[in-house]
């Protein structure tokens, strides 16, 4: 039996209609005619009306994700976050996840960035890849899988997704921070999760260290999100198209602003 690769698929810069786009994008990544299925493909009932076969698809996705079909774009939750949204699809390909299909689709689409966020059942591996018109531009693959120490200890990472949406230098700080947090909250959810409180090596552990540590876990937390809404980098950290022809005679700190900026002087 194959191992099953989940992908979600980040679109930025699309001013199409996500349930539009989906549908070019089915078609230039697997030949796949949402609006005419052929549901035989997929060991179904050859009755099956293929016309209107997809939206049901999609309403079995919605209420159990463990249904979906094999090379099927399902539409999920946009990105959003401080402003900046961005359509997202989720698709299951078999063994790995569908580089050679959309690098071959985006140059359809030369002007949108496709951001693919990855992961192999149940033993990984697990990554990101960034592509545009057929080149990939940024990658990032992680031995992390579902394992309880993985993502949180193990194999942390900051998502490349951000760097390609048009954020601005102060929102990317912003971001930033928010990592932090959400680094702090994957520590404190391994000692809630069952694999650890129920875990043979639960007698070997000292019981007073560990509430010590959700306590602290606990109140860093509190602090740290208190203290985010009280922190902002507008006026600080100013511009966010980069500077590419920096005056070679600019002092170090002037050329990290003017990278930034894209202006000659603050």
């Amino acid at each position: 039996m194959a191992n099953v690769c989940e992908t979600t698929i980040t679109v930025v810069g699309l001013n199409d209609a996500a349930e539009i786009f989906v549908k070019a994008l089915s078609k230039a990544m697997f030949g796949v005619d949402l609006d005419n299925l052929n549901p035989k493909q997929w060991g179904e009932d050859e009755n099956v009306d293929g016309k209107s076969w997809y939206s049901k698809l999609v309403d079995e996705y919605r209420q159990q994700h463990w249904s979906a079909r094999y090379c099927i774009l399902y539409p999920r939750e946009p990105y959003n976050k401080l402003g900046v949204t961005a359509p997202r699809f989720y698709v299951e390909t078999k063994w790995g996840p569908p580089v050679k299909e959309i690098r071959e689709a985006s140059k359809s689409f030369p002007e949108l960035i496709f951001h693919l966020g990855w992961w192999v059942d149940q033993d990984g591996p697990s990554g990101e890849l960034v592509i545009q018109n057929g080149n990939d531009i940024d990658e990032l693959i992680r031995p992390a899988s579902w394992y309880l120490f993985d993502s949180a200890v193990l194999y942390p990472r900051i998502t490349l997704l951000s760097t390609h949406l048009p954020y601005t230098l102060a929102q990317r700080a912003s971001l930033r921070v928010q990592d932090a947090i959400d680094c702090v909250e994957g520590l404190r959810q391994i000692l809630n999760d069952s694999r650890f409180t129920q875990s043979p090596y639960e007698i070997e552990r000292d019981p007073a260290a560990v509430g010590q540590a959700r306590k602290t876990l606990d109140e860093l937390l509190l602090h740290m999100k208190n203290s985010a809404q009280r922190l902002t980098f507008e006026g600080v950290f100013l511009g966010s198209r980069p500077f590419r022809h920096q005056d070679q005679r600019s002092s170090p700190s002037q050329m990290v602003e003017e990278d930034r900026l894209d202006i000659d002087e603050l």
